[in-house]
């Protein structure tokens, strides 16, 4: 399941945003970034956190929750932790996860889980990933998912290795 922006309660928040001009799209070298830069506003940083945190919850209950109940295996590719870090990036807050709202979001992922964060330095990300080659916000974001990953002691493993090697990591780490 990919997870990372299920939108419900906090699209009148994000209609808001861009009628503002906090939210935004760029093309560059053939790829569209989207940038947010919520810092500014007092109403988006009171309320979009705990809109987003929501709709989180909704969509957990129905694609993670619902098919853990009937006995499925999800996998999901982005989660909580994915909009964390866009959110920290979007306020400029680094501490954005160690209080409230952001406490909560990880509680939302299911006890047991493994959750692995993919780690990989900004030039060889540019190198790889056309599409990420002219994002102005990566060295923050992967900042952002460095700090959370440290502080709170998920498993970051580095991409830099063969994508064959790092997926026998991942079995190894997820017990398959």
């Amino acid at each position: 399941m990919w997870l990372r922006y299920p939108f419900f309660l906090s699209v009148p928040l994000l209609a808001y945003a861009r009628w503002r001009g906090y939210s935004w799209h760029e093309e560059c070298d053939g790829a569209r970034h989207g940038y947010w830069a919520f810092g500014r506003s007092r109403l988006l940083r009171a309320l979009l956190p705990w809109a987003l945190l929501l709709d989180a919850a909704l969509a957990a209950l129905r694609v993670v929750y619902y098919p853990l109940w009937r006995g499925c295996t999800v996998v999901c590719e982005r989660f909580v932790i994915d909009m964390l870090v866009d959110l920290a990036v979007a306020f400029d807050d680094p501490a954005l996860h160690a209080r409230l709202p952001g406490r909560l979001y990880p509680r939302l992922i299911p006890r047991g889980s493994a959750v692995i964060c993919l780690d990989l330095d900004v030039a060889t990300i540019r190198a790889r990933r056309r599409d990420l080659a002219s994002d102005r916000c990566l060295a923050a974001r992967v900042a952002a998912y460095r700090r959370l990953a440290a502080e709170r002691g998920l498993d970051a493993l580095s991409t830099a290795a063969p994508v064959e090697q790092v997926g026998s990591r991942i079995e190894r780490m997820v017990g398959v």
